[in-house]
């Protein structure tokens, strides 16, 4: 199947706005302070990342639940058998990786072993002690995989009625976080981290998805001159950037009026962006686009080693130290490059092999 370079350009985006944001936090951005707009925009990289994986993922569903569909007919185990060849292998490398050599080998005791079953299972996003007790990043491994369950029956709904089940998924989206943060939290005494947890959970992020699978289902049905959506992508973006830095962007997380509806928001601001990548017409592979498609091509993989790989090197390398208190450019440039390649290394040794006859029936 040919591919989408707009979505791989949007997937390349997702994977590099998360990791600048991880260098950032690793080094204590708050020193950069006095640059607020850089600094803002840096600050919730970690939120666009995420909801643009979130969004591509539901784009990348329905296309292929359409292809079953078209192509034969949809069955659900062979289904999840390919997601599950997909992205397990890695994903459970990388927690054998982080617990046996990293640091987190306190899950190699009686109190640990809690915390390695749910993440085996892909439910440790659900309890605050065990999301992101091993690995900051692999929560979102958790909401993906809770999406392929249901996604088939997603899919029927957007196929069925694409505008109503969208508006239907971020009203129960928005519902989910006022009954969680203002009817059940204010009653509980709880840390701050819960509002971030539970606002990210599937229930409180299936918007996102439904936003890619409604752009996956309308990609050909919309139809706009092209001054009308270079005019449309500008306004999208000016927007996008004042809504991540406005200084109710703080409260994204919290019982309050932006802590509903901030993620969604930004989640259809998104979703604009992609469509416009995704229906824009590229003639010509240069250079940089070339590195683009790469990036994408490995953002998986990249997307797992990226934080365990930037926290060693800065912690345990005085060179790397170094950097990090002088030149935040000059670190995120390196680390950037170490992490694609671990992240294709990574991918090219496990993916190589074809699980999907390892594994198939005889």
């Amino acid at each position: 199947m040919r591919r989408n370079k707009g979505i791989d350009i949007a997937r390349a985006i997702a994977i590099m706005s998360v990791l600048i944001y991880h260098f950032y936090v690793l080094v204590d951005g708050n020193r950069y302070i006095d640059y607020p707009i850089v600094h803002g925009l840096i600050l919730v990289g970690g939120e666009i990342g995420v909801t643009l994986f979130f969004i591509i993922s539901g784009y990348g569903i329905f296309l292929s639940i359409k292809r079953m569909e078209e192509k034969d007919y949809f069955d659900y185990w062979k289904f999840m058998k390919k997601r599950c060849v997909r992205i397990l292998p890695q994903y459970y490398l990388s927690l054998l990786v982080i617990i046996f050599i990293g640091s987190q080998g306190f899950v190699l005791s009686k109190d640990g072993v809690w915390h390695i079953i749910t993440h085996a299972l892909l439910i440790h996003n659900f309890f605050p002690s065990t999301c992101g007790s091993i690995s900051t990043v692999l929560w979102t491994m958790g909401v993906i995989f809770q999406f392929y369950l249901i996604a088939y029956w997603l899919y029927k709904a957007v196929k069925g009625k694409p505008v109503i089940t969208l508006l239907l998924s971020i009203i129960f989206t928005v519902a989910c976080k006022i009954l969680i943060f203002h009817f059940v939290f204010k009653q509980m005494h709880i840390e701050n981290s819960y509002y971030f947890i539970y606002g990210r959970q599937l229930f409180t992020a299936i918007d996102n998805f439904m936003i890619g699978m409604f752009l996956a289902c309308y990609e050909d049905k919309i139809k706009v001159k092209k001054v009308f959506k270079y005019l449309i992508i500008i306004v999208t973006v000016i927007i996008t950037c004042v809504w991540c830095i406005m200084p109710q962007a703080s409260y994204r997380h919290s019982d309050s009026l932006s802590g509903y509806i901030w993620s969604s928001v930004l989640a259809v601001l998104l979703g604009i962006m992609v469509w416009f990548l995704g229906t824009y017409e590229y003639k010509k592979d240069t250079k940089v686009l070339k590195s683009i498609m790469f990036i994408s091509k490995y953002q998986y993989g990249i997307y797992l080693w990226h934080f365990v790989v930037a926290a060693n090197l800065i912690q345990n390398s005085p060179a790397f130290n170094k950097l990090a208190q002088n030149s935040f450019l000059g670190l995120t440039f390196i680390l950037c490059v170490i992490c694609v390649i671990v992240g294709y290394i990574s991918t090219i040794t496990l993916e190589a092999p074809d699980y999907a006859k390892v594994f198939s029936r005889k």
